[in-house]
């Protein structure tokens, strides 16, 4: 359905005794509605202008409550232009002949049922100034009044992490820890080291502190995410060929499952340890990969024999112990260690999406909303880039524009395509 402007009796009487002006002739608009904006590009064809004569355009749209300009447009004939650089001692901005296209933003909430775009035209030549004006009726085609989307469930931390990890899984994929079945060691990129027949967890050491920073944040992130909730911390500890001490691994386990309880409050029943022996992983890539004469051939050798404990004897007789010698202590220490081999994690219901949909139907089905009671249970919800798009959408509608955008940057931040979407509008204005 189209909307039809119509302008106060006053300015329409004006306009009927105004001289049409010659030089200038309207050819047309385009309407664009995005979101909460208006854009109407008024198109204007630029004779040339006498060589004496100086011309000033500007358009403007009227709305019931104000005016909205755009910036004046000065076109000059060659020696008009000479004279005012004389005169004034600088060179004026100069508008290029032909088409031009004047693009007036509109807050939606501006457009009511009066609007019409007023071109002014001043005339400027030897005998004095003339002001003239042309106006044009603006149709708008029928548009939402939306100035956001529905709401959808949101992403929770934990699915957004398991992109990024190969550690992390939704509980779906949970398997128990089991000899014979532990995960592969190359998913997991958090490992602690340990000092040799140790099982106490140093910070201080081979950089533990960093790699215990850089899980428990991972793990507080999720946590802190009231859409997802751990389930399982799966941890594996290993040993190297030159340790002997029973159970060592799972005592490397359980220490940095204490570490993580401390930094990250997760209670006992989410944890499993499991003692993984020997990380066969890391001893083959330690011996292909080194100074070792044949190293390769070994491998082949090792990963031939199916079983660990003839595995281990081969690794600890090999070439009578030589073998443990040459890796030395750089490569046993990097086998001397316990990782967190998986997270499993469950995405709990996204209760805010059905509350903000319902302020989103608000928006659209009302035509005199009350904004504060709106923005005042959207409050409750601030931390939720969705709930900032939104309250930035009755920011603007209110006027307040600064708000608006402080409140569109902030869940731009937090990844929101409305809300970019939003600061793109505003920023074109």
């Amino acid at each position: 359905m189209k909307r039809i402007s119509i302008l106060a009796t006053t300015l329409l009487t004006l306009l009927a005794v105004a001289t049409r002006a010659q030089v200038i002739i309207p050819d047309g608009y385009t309407t664009t509605h995005n979101d909460s904006c208006w854009y109407i590009a008024l198109n204007y064809y630029i004779d040339d202008i006498p060589s004496n004569k100086q011309l000033e355009m500007q358009c403007c749209i009227y709305c019931p409550d104000t005016c909205i300009n755009d910036t004046t447009r000065c076109f000059q004939g060659k020696n008009y232009r000479k004279k005012f650089i004389h005169r004034n001692g600088y060179t004026p901005i100069l508008s290029r002949v032909g088409m031009q296209r004047c693009t007036l933003t509109i807050p939606e909430a501006m457009v009511g049922d009066s609007l019409m775009s007023i071109t002014t035209y001043t005339f400027t030549d030897k005998n004095g100034t003339t002001t003239e004006y042309d106006s044009m009726y603006i149709y708008l085609p029928e548009a939402s009044p939306l100035s956001c989307h529905r709401v959808s469930n949101r992403e929770s931390e934990a699915d957004r992490a398991s992109y990024r990890h190969r550690c992390i899984y939704p509980m779906a994929y949970y398997e128990p820890l089991a000899t014979g079945s532990i995960p592969p060691y190359s998913e997991s990129s958090y490992a602690v080291n340990f000092r040799p027949a140790s099982h106490i967890l140093e910070n201080s050491y081979m950089h533990n502190i960093n790699l215990i920073d850089t899980l428990a944040g991972l793990i507080a992130s999720m946590t802190a995410d009231s859409l997802a909730r751990i389930e399982v911390v799966q941890l594996v500890g290993y040993s190297a060929p030159d340790e002997k001490r029973e159970g060592l691994g799972v005592r490397r386990a359980g220490s940095l499952r204490d570490k993580l309880k401390y930094y990250c409050n997760l209670p006992d029943s989410v944890f499993e340890v499991l003692d993984g022996g020997r990380n066969w992983e890391l001893i083959y890539e330690s011996i292909g990969s080194g100074n070792i004469a044949g190293g390769d051939s070994m491998v082949t050798i090792f990963r031939a024999e199916k079983s660990p404990a003839r595995r281990e004897t081969l690794v600890n007789g090999y070439l009578s112990g030589d073998i443990l010698r040459q890796l030395g202590n750089g490569a046993l220490d990097n086998q001397r260690q316990a990782c967190c081999a998986r997270i499993y994690y469950r995405n709990t219901p996204d209760t805010i999406a059905p509350r903000l949909n319902r302020i989103v139907n608000e928006l659209a089905t009302n035509s005199t909303p009350s904004y504060d009671a709106l923005m005042s249970e959207l409050q409750q919800y601030s931390n939720d880039a969705r709930a900032l798009n939104l309250m930035g959408v009755i920011e603007y509608r209110m006027h307040k524009r600064n708000a608006a955008k402080k409140a569109f940057t902030e869940a731009a931040l937090m990844g929101d395509e409305q809300a970019m979407t939003n600061l793109m509008i505003i920023a074109r204005e």
